[in-house]
């Protein structure tokens, strides 16, 4: 895209607006109905699941998550289990934000995952190993606290990456960072983490009662091409299908409806 001035023309190059999109490799169509999902003709695969996600916004959802983690930990970590029903001061750290699952039916809280960004302070993790050169001035998020009840048949914890994998995009973050103790290693692999460095070292956690875990890491820009490139069994869930009981932007949803009703056209109409 050229443009003169004067006499003097400049070459600015191809401006994005102008790029030829139609060379990149296209992702699927969206077709193909995950488990559960519900046919909708010409819309968009939706899929109505037995729990709804939500952002924690009251002492009273908080109490509820510690409760949750007691219950959660105390089933692995029996002796731990009554700190994490205490206040945890990093709840109430600045860009931490608490993503929590809730039984339609019942009420009751199923699952819960934190997470912190490192846009004012470093992450909980960075006091315990050094980021790698490629991930250093990055946005990052740190998953900590990610519990479901033991024996919840549903898929809480795909449904909590989803949501919070969402909201990572929402706040240009371009990876996430998580410790994981070798139990629970292949289930944070399944959700599509990979070792941070590469050769599966286990690193003394000062944030995790000095424990040893592998470092894992989960990049949100290529995430979706990745599981694609893998035929994950779980790429439709995450990246194909609409799940309406994610309700993770539920307050700008409110408020873009609340100033809609008050434009004069839509009175008018």
């Amino acid at each position: 895209m050229a443009e003169e001035y004067g006499e003097q023309r400049l070459d600015f190059g191809r401006r994005s607006n102008d790029s030829d999109f139609g060379a990149l490799d296209s992702a699927p169509p969206c077709s193909g109905k995950p488990h559960g999902a519900a046919a909708t003709g010409p819309g968009p695969v939706t899929e109505s699941l037995s729990f709804r996600i939500a952002i924690v916004d009251s002492e009273a959802d908080l109490l509820k998550v510690q409760s949750l983690r007691q219950a959660a930990y105390g089933h692995h970590l029996p002796a731990m289990a009554a700190k994490f029903a205490q206040p945890d001061p990093v709840d109430r750290m600045p860009d931490v934000t608490i993503f929590y699952a809730q039984d339609k039916a019942t009420g009751r809280f199923v699952g819960s995952a934190r997470i912190q960004t490192n846009l004012t302070n470093p992450l909980q993790i960075e006091r315990s190993i050094e980021l790698p050169s490629e991930r250093r001035g990055c946005l990052l998020a740190e998953i900590t606290r990610m519990t479901v009840i033991a024996g919840y048949p549903h898929p809480v914890k795909l449904a909590l990456v989803k949501a919070i994998h969402l909201y990572c995009i929402a706040l240009q973050i371009t990876g996430i960072v998580a410790a994981s103790r070798p139990t629970l290693l292949r289930q944070y692999l399944n959700l599509g983490f990979i070792d941070l460095y590469g050769d599966d070292r286990l690193v003394p956690m000062a944030h995790g009662a000095g424990l040893e875990h592998r470092v894992l890491f989960r990049d949100t820009v290529t995430s979706e091409a990745d599981s694609r490139a893998r035929r994950h069994p779980d790429h439709a869930f995450v990246f194909r299908t609409y799940h309406p009981d994610l309700e993770i932007f539920n307050p700008v949803v409110q408020a873009s409806s609340l100033i809609r009703s008050l434009l004069p056209y839509s009175k008018a109409a």
